[in-house]
């Protein structure tokens, strides 16, 4: 749901012809939480579960096409995002809906959307009313979908999954291919963060749903208790109590009720040593560039070193790149080596000024040639096949 800022300026429709055999909506209002981001200045990523609610009004003339619009002007991507919902939906339901206007809205009405990731949010809405399913209240999710209901990885998910606390969110459920995302938040901050939420994969809508409304399949209830205990477990005895050969008999009784209940295959894998011990390709980018966010963009834009950081911010990043290293993709390590390297030079250059015209002229030659060594390091990743088809998947 994030994406360029669009101005907020008018409402957009779409309208759906109806099918010869149209029906009555069964609800006249749904609500669900999408999770979003929100990018803050040090290039990192701030989430939260944002309230979205589907309300339907009746139209004068019965026969007239369902409309489904948005209450705020929103990008092309959502835009899009919401026209391969309705393709699903009508081949979903073989009697479409007539006569009414729906209104997908925003909680917070008054920011600029954009992006496909509701796109399995506007799904479930407008399923909700169709079929009379009440959702979850407790429940959130991001995703985005195409018209043959598969669902698609979306960025910012860890932030995303963190945000979801703050809104009461007991089930997150994000795209199947994202899951390596959240591995790669068990790294960084350990298994505390995950057990607090209950996460599940998707890859369809079938399965988005199973989760989504009130009424699931047993399987997935008596999964969703029994993760209850484990996480009252964790949180009375910290993640040590996952040595605990009983709760590891209970995550695999909960696997095999729910094999896509992603927080107990990740407390498994700690469990049992099997957690991966670096970091995604996509998540180590994105940790090296968190870290770095403005010493690159003092590399790029050829900012003079006596106006870039202050020498206190330069050792913070320079620190934080060195300590997370290990735990990037060694394939990063030269790019994240190169910025480190030209922090160094610019820290050197501030701290200690160099004296006379020759030796300034020649830091700031080493300077410069370090930040090109940034950009070719960019380079490589960019030209690297293997790279970039792993990173389109992620």
């Amino acid at each position: 749901m994030h994406g360029k800022a669009i101005i907020l300026t008018f409402i957009f429709l779409h309208q759906v012809s109806g099918f010869a055999d149209s029906q009555e909506l069964q609800l006249r209002q749904s609500k669900l939480k999408g999770l979003l981001v929100q990018p803050l200045s040090n290039g990192d990523f701030a989430g939260k579960a944002s309230q979205m609610n589907a309300t339907a009004t009746s139209l004068e003339n019965k026969a007239s096409p369902l409309k489904i619009r948005f209450n705020q002007k929103v990008g092309n991507n959502m835009d899009g995002a919401l026209k391969e919902v309705i393709k699903f939906l009508r081949v979903r339901h073989q009697a479409w809906p007539s006569g009414y206007d729906i209104e997908i809205a925003f909680e917070d009405r008054f920011t600029s959307k954009d992006g496909p990731s509701a796109a399995i949010c506007c799904a479930l809405l407008l399923d909700s009313l169709v079929s009379g399913k009440k959702i979850d209240p407790f429940f959130a999710i991001t995703g985005d979908m195409n018209a043959d209901g598969s669902i698609q990885p979306v960025g910012g998910i860890p932030a995303k999954v963190r945000g979801a606390f703050s809104k009461e969110c007991k089930i997150v459920a994000i795209p199947a291919k994202n899951s390596r995302s959240l591995s790669d938040l068990v790294l960084l901050n350990g298994i505390k963060t995950i057990s607090r939420i209950q996460v599940f994969t998707v890859t369809n809508f079938n399965e988005a749903s199973k989760i989504a409304f009130i009424e699931k399949d047993d399987s997935i209830i008596k999964s969703i208790e029994e993760f209850s205990k484990v996480q009252s477990a964790i949180f009375r005895h910290k993640s040590a109590i996952l040595k605990n050969t009983q709760v590891q008999k209970k995550l695999r009784e909960i696997l095999k009720l729910a094999p896509n209940h992603l927080s107990a295959n990740l407390a498994l894998e700690v469990a049992t040593g099997k957690s991966p011990r670096t970091l995604s390709l996509m998540g180590s980018l994105e940790k090296t560039e968190n870290f770095a966010s403005t010493l690159i963009e003092a590399a790029r834009s050829g900012t003079d070193p006596e106006d870039s950081l202050a020498d206190d911010d330069l050792g913070i990043v320079i620190s934080d790149l060195k300590r997370v290293r290990l735990k990037l993709d060694k394939r990063v390590w030269s790019y994240a080596d190169s910025i480190q390297d030209f922090g160094k030079l610019v820290r050197e250059f501030k701290v200690s000024p160099p004296k006379g015209n020759v030796s300034k002229k020649k830091k700031l030659t080493d300077i410069q040639i370090a930040a090109e060594k940034i950009e070719r390091e960019v380079k490589k990743i960019r030209n690297n096949k293997e790279m970039m088809e792993e990173l389109i998947q992620d």
